[in-house]
């Protein structure tokens, strides 16, 4: 029998990215799978001060925002992505998700698809959840970032369109865009 218990959720900061994560935690939370929410921060980022301008309309605290800019070392640049990544996860889906499903940020420095692949390995995913779509990514990259995780990852990836449909535990059809209303 397959069995799914670690799913990784690459986001890119963006609303495009929060279906994704939705959908992750209801599949998650079925499974009692782990999700590893990550995101790469591109070398170009880093370049331009730490990766200034990350979360600055999310909303967060900003300590949080200050600490990712200013931090005195990598590892504290990294830990601040990630405090900024579950700030976004209980900003944009709610804080019940990590309440009922274990997630662990992830961050990696580098480019982002080798990144997103290297992690799939390294942590031993069984499966990537990402949303198909534009978002700030494709406008850095200019390329479809989810065709090449799909030609390359190590495990299934399940791609979503923000125009597909899933069903509910209610038996209802809802737009994939619309999941953070229903995923915690």
């Amino acid at each position: 029998m397959i069995t799914i218990k670690k799913i990784l959720v690459p986001t890119d900061l963006s609303t495009v990215s929060v279906p994704a994560i939705g959908y992750a935690g209801s599949l998650a939370k079925g499974l009692d799978a782990e999700i590893v929410l990550f995101h790469a921060i591109p070398m170009e980022a880093m370049k331009q001060h730490f990766g200034g301008g990350y979360g600055d309309s999310l909303g967060f605290p900003t300590e949080i925002q200050t600490g990712a800019r200013h931090g005195s070392s990598v590892e504290s640049i990294y830990e601040a992505k990630k405090q900024i990544l579950l700030g976004f996860l209980d900003q944009k889906i709610g804080a019940d998700l990590r309440k009922m499903v274990k997630i662990r940020p992830l961050v990696k420095l580098g480019k982002v698809v080798e990144e997103i692949i290297a992690a799939a390995k390294e942590e031993k995913c069984d499966l990537i959840v990402i949303t198909s779509q534009g978002g700030t990514l494709r406008r850095l990259f200019g390329a479809s970032i989810t065709e090449r995780i799909v030609r390359h990852a190590p495990c299934p990836v399940l791609s979503m369109q923000l125009s597909a449909q899933v069903r509910t535990e209610n038996d209802e059809r809802l737009e994939v865009k619309l999941i953070n209303q229903w995923a915690a």
